[in-house]
């Protein structure tokens, strides 16, 4: 079997992302640490499984699908799953450390999985059945926000989906909306925006596409489901 390596030169690291997550992003230890599905549950409120299981009810066997940034846990071995081996899975991330830290956990076990250095927020000359972007989008600042939204959209081929699952505006009696609030403003600065700004209203040209939204948890988290409408010429 071929050994699928990362780019000698690796894509420059965001300064966001340098100054608010490389400490996690950039260490193996912590990396493998996070990397368990019993902790992300406890983490997310024991939603992080289910998030995860509602991706696949949107994805078909043999899909051509692209994830938009590397995930802990079983989110993308279950998606890998759930694509077969006769589909095509790529993963793209900026972090030569994530990467080479999945390739090392799946290449043996998903050949179809395929593992590109590059920033999420470039454009792609491939199109793709669905694009995946899974807890991403509230780590970016509002500018990446707006870019990678579009990014991912503009990926699709007619009647594809784009699924974004992130945070999003609890109801106001929420018990925890007060200490997910104090938290984000502490550690994680931009996921504010994600109660603030509907994903819809990113794009532009928003009537090429149906739009679904699903919400969890009090509406603590969103799915959204983005179709690429088919042309009838």
């Amino acid at each position: 079997m071929t050994k699928k390596k990362i780019a000698i030169n690796p894509a420059p690291i965001p300064p966001y992302q340098k100054e608010f997550y490389s400490w996690l992003y950039e260490s193996n230890r912590l990396t493998k640490l996070f990397d368990r599905q019993w902790l992300l549950n406890l983490l997310s409120f024991g939603y992080n499984q289910k998030l995860a299981k509602s991706v696949l009810d949107e994805v078909s066997p043999h899909s051509k699908v692209l994830q938009m940034g590397v995930t802990f846990g079983e989110q993308m071995n279950d998606l890998a799953d759930k694509i077969g081996i006769y589909g095509k899975y790529d993963v793209v991330d900026v972090s030569t450390t994530q990467l080479r830290y999945v390739r090392n956990k799946y290449r043996f076990i998903y050949p179809y999985m395929n593992f590109v250095n590059r920033d999420a927020l470039e454009p792609f000359t491939e199109k793709y059945d669905v694009v995946v972007c899974y807890m991403l989008l509230h780590e970016l600042p509002l500018p990446a926000k707006s870019r990678l939204i579009n990014q991912a959209l503009s990926g699709l081929t007619p009647g594809g989906k784009a699924i974004f699952i992130d945070y999003n505006n609890m109801v106001w009696w929420h018990p925890l909306k007060w200490f997910v609030k104090m938290y984000n403003r502490l550690y994680q600065p931009f996921a504010e925006r994600m109660w603030q700004t509907e994903i819809k209203d990113y794009v532009t040209d928003r009537q090429q596409f149906e739009w679904r939204k699903t919400t969890y948890f009090g509406k603590m988290y969103q799915k959204v489901v983005v179709t690429k409408k088919s042309s009838l010429f």
